[in-house]
């Protein structure tokens, strides 16, 4: 497959992840929050910051996307896009050790740090030229 292919499959379906991440975890926690307890016996009398966060992670997927339909643009989305993959796999990881997510949490936040990976090898490739 050549590169703008690759380019445009692997942030499409980035997109596709963070939508459906997003929509599931907006509804998911009105069903029982305790499933991933991530945040433990400390559960804030509002939604506020998690909702928040999903709301991002939907952003994010359509930044995604707009990253898709291009590789010649967005390298410094793509940039800030490999830092946000890794760090919303260590902070999971970290409440995970100390107790306070389940592994499902991290087998979810694996394939961001998967993409991470990607996405840093995609911009390499797509800057070298």
């Amino acid at each position: 497959m050549d590169r703008v292919k690759y380019h445009k499959y692997m942030f499409t379906i980035a997109a596709i992840w963070n939508w459906v991440l997003a929509a599931a975890f907006m509804i998911l926690p009105r069903i029982d929050i305790n499933y991933l307890y991530l945040a433990g016996d400390t559960i804030p009398p509002t939604m506020l910051w998690f909702d928040s966060f999903m709301g991002l992670v939907f952003l994010f997927g359509i930044g995604f996307y707009l990253v898709s339909l291009n590789i010649a643009e967005n390298h410094g989305f793509i940039k800030i896009a490999c830092f946000e993959k890794v760090w919303v796999f260590i902070i999971p990881v970290y409440y995970f050790l100390i107790g306070q997510a389940t592994i499902w949490v991290v087998v979810f936040v694996t394939v961001d740090l998967i993409f991470g990976f990607l996405f840093m090898e995609d911009l390499r490739a797509i800057t070298r030229k």
